[in-house]
């Protein structure tokens, strides 16, 4: 038995099998190493021929600057990094041939300079500096510096490399100087990464400090300044800021979300050019916008504009007006007479009045009527006694400083008292003792707070991005929307009603609107997949989301004080923007408004009853209200102020 021959641990056939897959294992690692050694190389080498080129344009800065030592060696590194290099054997022989001597120019071991104050330069050696005779102090705190930067700690990098030289302005001169260039650089990269362009301005500026002849850093700083700028231009002056988008597109097309700011503001300014009869102008901003987008009614809202146009030039020209379908001139007279355009919020006449050559006169306006209604719906200036009571919150740009002040109405009154000067989108907490706000101060941007009764002002958040809050019922939360972060997306965030707080992302969505009984807010959004969109509610912490509306374009819920239904806008159902309410139980969706003109940013009145919205279908912009049943709208009164861009609009009634 224990002579027998023992059979194998495997088979005949696997070992057979075995053998080829191993040879072809270990073939494939070789050959996996062979690449990856090639591609080591390759990296290599494209990190040699970086470095080579950041050196010979530092060189020729320096050279520019007068700081021939400087660049003597950086041309030194290049033929270190590249021997034999032409362009660094070229800078070395201009920078002797400048000097007027092939031999070392000994430099003072205090100074660092030459005897006659010059820099002090070499041809292929240079001269050692003050290292050799600095303190001990000094060369302790300058290998400190040496060791936080080559680990990246750039912040502490610049403290320490500023004590240096501080303490010893010339010792290492130019290699202090390249680190501290380096540190701003690589801060400021950091700056932006979390988009803090402010910021990163600043460490750009502390760079170009250094060296101000870098064409780079010139145009990133010139690029970024002028998005950050146009970020705080909009809603305060829409012209200025199409101006700073049009250059940062110019520049850089791809520069973070420019594409699509830039068509936004063309159309705001279009808007904001319209109220004040600029048509062609308005006309223009609207084509250059749709050429890049078309959002909904731009394009007939173009068209309105371009007719409009038409006709001022003919008249202005002393020529008969073309025949369209929405205006025809009559033969014999310069009356024009439009027909119903019922999708064009400027439905207005030319009075016959007004002559050609008048017209001609430069800043001359054309006199505009509003089409009359029937007999029995003439409004008054104000509602008439009935169930519509209390006060309505809003914001509005001051027709005099262009700036967006902060309002607070009786809807009875003639003129609203100023609560804030420079902010947007107010929000009062439930006890109406506080108001959050978007804050447009370059100092406090960002959601802030105030008091009326005592003037308190609080800071909630610090990016200019963040936008719409809402209290919730309690009035120790807030919730707001903001694309603060680098993909630009809208997100919406809670934070506590307290400074120096972080704001949690809960999802993604705009127009938060908190219930106001329950911890819950409405907003215009999606589900977790991209759909479902529409008008939905999620609670406080982001969890439980709910479909209401099924229209994505549905946006600006207002909650009723009962919770049983919201009003909110929407621009897509009936192809322009109106109002609506929609039953929370039944999904219900009752049409309260339809216009020429924009109707938006409901208000629900604290009864119920009665819902406020903001409407330019009389030609100017004005406060007007609906019952939240149903019937014939009725104007409140005329905003004292003007609106850019209505998307933006909030508004809140009150008792």
């Amino acid at each position: 038995m224990f002579n027998q021959p023992r059979e194998g641990l495997f088979p005949t056939w696997l070992l057979w099998v075995i053998g080829p897959v191993t040879v072809l294992a270990a073939a494939l690692i070789i050959f996996a190493v062979v690449l990856g050694i090639r591609a080591g190389q390759r990296q290599i080498e494209t990190q040699r021929r970086q470095e080579v080129g950041i050196a010979l344009q530092r060189a020729a800065d320096y050279q520019r600057e007068g700081r021939l030592q400087d660049a003597a060696a950086e041309y030194q590194r290049v033929l270190m990094l590249e021997p034999g290099n032409e362009t660094a054997t070229a800078g070395i022989q201009a920078i002797v041939n400048q000097v007027g001597s092939g031999t070392v120019v000994a430099a003072d071991p205090v100074t660092g300079t030459t005897p006659g104050g010059a820099t002090p330069v070499a041809g292929a050696v240079i001269a050692p500096t003050a290292g050799a005779t600095a303190s001990a102090e000094t060369q302790t705190l300058y290998e400190q510096a040496r060791a936080v930067y080559g680990t990246g700690q750039w912040e502490e990098a610049v403290t320490l490399l500023l004590q240096l030289q501080q303490q010893a302005p010339e010792f290492q001169r130019s290699q202090v100087e390249e680190m501290l260039y380096n540190a701003y650089v690589n801060l400021a990269a950091a700056a932006d990464q979390v988009d803090d362009l402010e910021l990163a301005i600043e460490y750009v500026d502390k760079a170009l400090a250094l060296r101000p002849s870098s064409s780079a850093l010139q145009a990133a700083r010139a690029i970024a300044a002028n998005y950050v700028e146009g970020l705080h231009q909009e809603g305060a002056d829409w012209g200025r800021a199409v101006e700073l988008f049009e250059a940062v597109f110019a520049q850089d097309p791809n520069y973070r979300d420019v594409a699509t700011r830039l068509p936004t503001a063309r159309l705001a300014y279009g808007d904001q050019l319209a109220l004040a009869k600029e048509w062609c102008k308005a006309e223009e901003q609207y084509t250059l916008a749709i050429e890049v987008s078309v959002p909904p009614g731009s394009i007939a809202r173009r068209d309105d504009f371009q007719t409009r146009c038409a006709q001022l030039m003919a008249l202005r020209g002393g020529t008969p007006v073309p025949t369209s379908t929405r205006m025809a001139a009559a033969v014999g007279t310069a009356t024009v007479t439009p027909t119903p355009n019922p999708t064009s919020s400027l439905a207005t006449t030319v009075d016959s009045n007004v002559t050609p050559d008048a017209l001609s006169a430069e800043g001359a306006e054309i006199t505009t009527t509003v089409e009359a209604p029937a007999a029995e719906e003439v409004v008054p200036d104000t509602v008439a006694a009935g169930p519509v009571s209390g006060r309505l919150l809003y914001s509005a740009l001051d027709p005099f400083g262009g700036q967006s002040n902060i309002y607070l109405q009786a809807v009875s009154a003639p003129k609203p008292d100023i609560l804030f000067m420079g902010g947007t989108q107010p929000s009062f907490r439930p006890d109406a003792q506080r108001v959050a706000f978007r804050n447009l101060h370059d100092d406090s941007r960002g959601i802030s707070s105030l008091d009326p009764a005592t003037g308190l002002k609080l800071r909630f958040t610090t990016f200019s991005e963040d936008s719409f809050p809402s209290w919730n019922g309690l009035g120790n939360l807030v919730a707001f929307a903001s694309n603060r972060e680098g993909d630009r997306r809208w997100r919406l965030y809670v934070i506590w009603a307290d400074v120096n707080n972080e704001a949690t992302a809960v999802g993604f969505g705009q127009y938060p609107d908190w219930h106001p009984s329950e911890d819950r807010f409405a907003y215009q959004g999606c589900d977790d997949s991209g759909n479902g969109c529409g008008i939905r509610s999620m609670n406080g912490s982001g969890g439980d989301s709910r479909g209401i509306t099924s229209v994505a374009a549905d946006m600006q819920p207002d909650w009723a004080s009962s919770g049983q239904f919201l009003a909110f806008t929407s621009e897509a159902r009936d192809g322009n923007p109106e109002i609506y309410r929609v039953d929370v139980a039944t999904g219900q969706v009752t049409r309260l408004t339809e216009s020429g003109g924009i109707d938006a940013a409901p208000a629900v009145s604290p009864d119920g009853a009665w819902v406020a919205f903001l409407s330019n279908r009389s030609g100017a912009w004005a406060i007007w209200a609906v019952p939240s049943s149903g019937g014939e709208a009725q104007q409140l009164f005329a905003l004292e102020g003007n609106v850019s861009v209505w998307q933006d609009f909030e508004m809140q009634w009150i008792n």
